[in-house]
């Protein structure tokens, strides 16, 4: 309820084109992914791809394959990585709720309860994986890869989500913030 709020409040507040000037949107060159700072009123060019103003935004539409903003915002994430010699691969992406629900029925067996399992497999209702808005990345192996993309995610509007998740990361600010204080585990997001 309080995204809805939030998302809302956004859309209903007036910008001045004097206030939009003064919002940053990061642009990813299409084919070498070289970052550009630009700003809403310009927008990027041609040979660019916004990478967002702000978090990537809950879809009313159900989707069926990864955000685009959160893909491209990766690959210009993955380029960087590579300039430093560290190899950034998605494992996991996009899931459609009945493979996020497999995934959480089998953690339930593993775990022994909802709660127990929760804090390893989102349950599809609140998993953000069926919403095309997180990423498993270098997992099961390669977290020294993964801690990569902790420490420069942010650029990229990337953020390690969950403290026990080394490999799961969202699109949940606009490129260039500080990440927020990851969250124990999913079973935060049950409470909230």
């Amino acid at each position: 309820m309080k995204r809805i709020v939030v998302i809302l409040a956004l859309i209903l507040t007036p910008i001045s084109p004097a206030t939009a000037v003064d919002i940053p949107l990061v642009c990813a060159n299409k084919t070498t992914f070289e970052l550009r700072t630009s700003n809403v009123i310009v927008g990027c060019l041609v040979e660019e791809r916004s990478l967002g103003e702000g978090p990537i935004p809950y879809s009313l539409t159900a989707p069926k394959v990864l955000n685009e903003t959160l893909e491209w915002r990766f690959k210009a994430a993955q380029a960087a990585a590579e300039v430093d010699g560290v190899s950034l691969q998605i494992t996991s992406g996009y899931r459609s709720i009945e493979r996020q629900k497999y995934l959480f029925s089998k953690a339930v067996k593993k775990y022994g309860s909802y709660m127990a399992a929760a804090k390893w497999v989102a349950p599809p209702e609140i998993s953000h994986h069926p919403m095309g808005l997180a990423i498993d990345v270098n997992y099961p192996r390669n977290p020294s890869s993964a801690k990569w993309l902790e420490i420069n995610g942010y650029k990229f509007g990337l953020c390690r989500t969950f403290k026990n998740e080394w490999w799961h990361f969202e699109g949940n600010i606009a490129p260039g913030w500080k990440c927020p204080k990851m969250m124990k585990d999913a079973t935060v997001l049950l409470n909230s």
